[in-house]
């Protein structure tokens, strides 16, 4: 008779939550994913290889437009000498003139429109080591601080507005000096590395 009554209250007043809460199975929380924010302009600033990189490459951008512009001066006088003797030359012999400075002109014309291009493919080569140094000083700093994730500012853009408790600019920044520090005591003939050796023993 209690048993018919119980089931009569729970037809007419259904099951309470609680209950219902604790037959449901749980779902497992997954953590919350940790998200860092850095800049890589500001690290790439501050890299202490930079200057070295920008000198060499300012040197190189130097040489190449040295190259085309004496090429362009070559093919000038080259013009004006044929035209100088042009007069006391063959018909044979004009033609093969002729010939031979609109060759080295298509030449010169194709170093100018390779030019820009030369340089931007060496800037990218001279670059290259450095971005995968701040690559993976970002993967390490991100990695230790315990993110999942972290955001370039520089990249995409997109404004990213993020508290600086967040921002892991100036740990990467250290981490990256802190590896080109221990590169220059690693290399051999290094002022570190013959201080190190020049060291007496003990």
């Amino acid at each position: 008779m209690r048993a018919t009554l119980l089931c009569l209250a729970v037809l007419v007043v259904g099951i309470p939550d609680w209950v219902i809460a604790q037959q449901a199975p749980r779902t497992p929380r997954m953590p919350a994913t940790r998200i860092a924010v850095y800049d890589s302009r500001v690290v790439f600033d501050s890299m202490p290889e930079r200057g070295a990189v920008e000198s060499e490459f300012a040197l190189e951008q130097a040489k190449a437009r040295t190259m085309v512009t004496a090429a362009s001066d070559s093919l000038r006088l080259a013009l004006d000498e044929l035209v100088k003797v042009e007069e006391r030359l063959t018909l044979r012999e004009r033609e093969a003139g002729k010939l031979n400075l609109r060759a080295r002109e298509l030449l010169v014309e194709q170093m100018l429109e390779n030019l820009d291009g030369v340089i931007q493919q060496r800037l990218e080569a001279l670059r290259g080591p450095l971005l995968r140094r701040i690559r993976e000083a970002v993967r390490l700093v991100r990695v230790r601080q315990g993110y999942q994730l972290a955001l370039d500012r520089a990249t995409g853009g997109v404004e990213i507005d993020a508290d600086d408790a967040i921002d892991i600019t100036s740990a990467i920044v250290s981490e990256l000096r802190r590896a080109s520090a221990d590169r220059s005591l690693s290399t051999p003939g290094s002022a570190p590395e013959r201080a190190r050796l020049l060291r007496p023993n003990g």
